[in-house]
């Protein structure tokens, strides 16, 4: 344990010489993803960490839409995170916004509590002719409290090639993931 704090207390000085800094006065007025140094600089790590279009408060962002859509909607500034795993077993995600199968998450919301919203929405989709077969899986997960200790209530819109089902669910500390499969049905051959 003394060792892994030692290095974890170490590491930043040691990368700083590389990645240069920020002047930390500014750090309030960026987004992104960013780590504070053991002497107050304010490091930029945006080439290692995974982005994706934040929804802003000012509207409803473009949803990418196609054979599969899988919007996530609730109602607080806690941060959600929306996953949908795909029949060979690779999810998108906001670590992983892009995927082999086309897959791709195009609308975060509400990520690390910064920028919040009170009415966000993530959403993860196949462009048309682009998903393959098989079945799939929705995660929610509450990330990250930006505030209170309720129960965060959720609602999912699914697409499938036209067709929309609604699906709700809760999340909390207790409870901090909700799955649903679904699948991606066969096509008839003429």
């Amino acid at each position: 344990m003394l060792k892994s704090l030692q290095i974890a207390l170490l590491l930043p000085s040691l990368i700083l010489p590389f990645v240069g800094s920020v002047d930390p006065a500014i750090a309030q007025e960026r987004q992104g993803c960013y780590m504070v140094n053991a002497i107050g600089q304010l490091i930029d790590l945006s080439g290692i960490c995974p982005s994706a279009v934040q929804a802003q408060a000012s509207g409803t962002p473009q949803l990418g839409t196609g054979d599969i859509q899988v919007t996530l909607r609730w109602a607080t500034t806690d941060d959600l995170d929306l996953a949908v795993t795909d029949p060979s077993g690779d999810t998108a995600s906001f670590f992983n916004p892009n995927v082999a199968s086309n897959g791709q998450l195009d609308v975060d919301a509400n990520a690390n509590c910064v920028s919040t919203t009170a009415t966000p929405i993530e959403n993860i989709f196949w462009p048309p002719s682009q998903a393959p077969q098989g079945n799939y899986s929705i995660a929610v997960n509450l990330y990250a409290r930006c505030q209170g200790s309720d129960p965060v209530s959720f609602t999912i819109t699914l697409l499938v090639q036209g067709t929309t089902q609604t699906l709700t669910g809760t999340v909390s500390e207790q409870n901090p993931i909700a799955t649903f499969p679904f699948s991606l049905p066969q096509q008839q051959q003429p």
